[in-house]
């Protein structure tokens, strides 16, 4: 392995939502994974038919206030959209016989369309018999990859959600997101997990509830026993949940990166650090 006397620029990790977009800029160096840069900007309200074009005048004021050149990035699909399994691979099968079985396999997964279906299989490290399979709507990720590039971006990758955070927030057993209004529980596993996406706008009591509840049925199903939870949120949010949840024996804090707490580009965090552990939905 060729050792890194210099920095070199790594794809951006881009986080698109209805609601805010966040960019962090990255470099590998002698020093490991180096953040450059992150910054976060607010989604103008609009009605459905120009959000897209909203997002990516968004994405282009981002980029003109930062420093760096680099725009190769890396995008995740919506939670909701992707699904994974693990794939297991039979001795001595070809890689293009993987990929045709994965295929198969799709159909007994999902009910979307096969034109709708965008399927990839990604090695898992340590196993040499069991693959990732992810499955994901392809014309959720053409408008990913179409917002982006209206931007100027150049998208190399669509990440899936649970691995981008994983990485992110390697500390805890899980991450409760509570920056939007529909918040997400993610529960970490081998080799991803499970995420919970919950009703929008739920108060805090329904909302530790059905967190206590996800945790049971991981720990019931074989998927994980949660011990350390972190939360992304505001301050108020944040002590509103971990006082719901602190009789429960949880060792909950909030997350923090770079001495932030609970900063609004965590995700764009997990996403820039794609390049230095490979597992991506799928190359575009």
């Amino acid at each position: 392995m060729k050792k890194l006397t210099t920095s070199a620029s790594l794809p951006l990790g881009v986080d698109i939502g209805a609601e805010f977009v966040s960019i962090v800029a990255s470099d590998a160096s002698a020093d490991g994974f180096v953040v450059r840069e992150t910054k976060t900007l607010e989604v103008p309200s609009s009605d459905g038919t120009s959000l897209d074009l909203k997002i990516a005048e968004t994405l282009r004021a981002l980029l003109a206030a930062f420093a760096t050149k680099e725009r190769r990035c890396v995008l995740a699909a919506p939670s909701g959209e992707v699904v994974t399994r693990v794939f297991r691979i039979p001795p001595k099968m070809r890689r293009s016989e993987a990929d045709r079985a994965a295929s198969l396999e799709a159909d007994s997964i999902v009910d979307w369309p096969i034109s709708e279906r965008l399927v990839a299989l990604d090695p898992i490290p340590g196993k040499t018999d069991e693959m990732l399979l992810s499955i994901a709507r392809n014309s959720t990720i053409e408008r990913l990859v179409a917002i982006a590039r209206a931007a100027g971006l150049k998208p190399v990758a669509v990440d899936v959600p649970a691995c981008a955070w994983r990485r992110a927030i390697p500390g805890a057993d899980a991450v409760l997101d509570c920056t939007s209004d529909r918040a997400a529980l993610v529960i970490f596993s081998h080799p991803v997990g499970v995420t919970h996406l919950f009703p929008p706008r739920l108060i805090d009591d329904r909302l530790a509830s059905n967190v206590r509840a996800a945790f049971v049925d991981a720990r019931r199903d074989g998927i994980a026993d949660v011990q350390r939870l972190a939360i992304l949120g505001s301050r108020f949010r944040y002590e509103s949940i971990e006082e719901l949840l602190r009789d429960d024996g949880y060792a909950i804090g909030p997350v923090a990166l770079g001495g932030v707490e609970s900063p609004t580009w965590t995700f764009a965090y997990g996403l820039a650090s794609w390049s230095i552990a490979l597992r991506g939905l799928v190359a575009v």
